[in-house]
């Protein structure tokens, strides 16, 4: 093996863990500013949500179950460790995935909020869907890069949930009132990632061409 190719692998598998590591810190950020406050199963806790808690509660449950499940599946798929962890954690990341996306197809229905919001929450649960069932498809058909790198995809919407939070109050710190923030988020914090997610990907096919 070439110097070149020795000082590459390590310098690529550094970079993973920094990306892994900046994730999870973002996700417990997450789940502690934004998971946590339903807790508390009070009406004051709640606010505009009370009447639709039967939907938020499993949502939120089935978003970060997903969101943790997930950030150690993209790890074991990228260090290659596929075996019976793997596939346990996969069943429990599908299972998180459809409960959170059903309740979220209700909450997106049934919104308080701008028309922009709405429809922008109820396609992410579509993307979150498509791309987790494509996902599924892949391996059940022993496709196995597809398979990763749907992956991929389906974690980046995943991920939304961290990326709506964490953007929106950027906004609203700069002066975009809370309503525009969050319409805008509800279609940027899925759609921009996944755009830049795509040419990655296909450039990773090229260069092994």
């Amino acid at each position: 093996m070439s110097m070149q190719g020795t000082a590459r692998a390590p310098s690529g598998r550094a970079l993973t863990i920094a990306l892994l590591a900046a994730a999870g810190a973002l996700i417990l950020w997450f789940i502690f500013t934004a998971a946590f406050q339903y807790a508390t199963y009070t009406q004051e806790a709640y606010g505009s949500y009370w009447p639709r808690r039967f939907a938020l509660i499993p949502h939120i449950l089935g978003g970060v179950v997903a969101i943790t499940t997930g950030l150690i599946q993209v790890w074991l798929g990228a260090t290659g460790r596929t075996r019976r962890l793997h596939i346990l954690l996969g069943r429990v990341y599908l299972g998180a995935v459809t409960v959170g996306s059903l309740a979220g197809f209700h909450l997106a229905l049934t919104t308080l909020g701008s028309l922009v919001f709405g429809s922008g929450l109820f396609f992410l649960c579509v993307a979150w869907v498509v791309t987790t069932t494509m996902a599924y498809m892949a391996v059940r058909n022993r496709a196995i890069e597809q398979h990763r790198e749907w992956m991929l995809r389906s974690y980046v919407v995943t991920f939304a949930f961290v990326v709506f939070r964490l953007f929106t109050q950027w906004l609203i710190g700069q002066g975009v009132s809370p309503s525009e923030a969050a319409g805008l988020m509800s279609w940027a914090s899925w759609a921009v990632p996944l755009l830049m997610l795509e040419p990655m990907l296909q450039y990773r096919r090229i260069r092994r061409r």
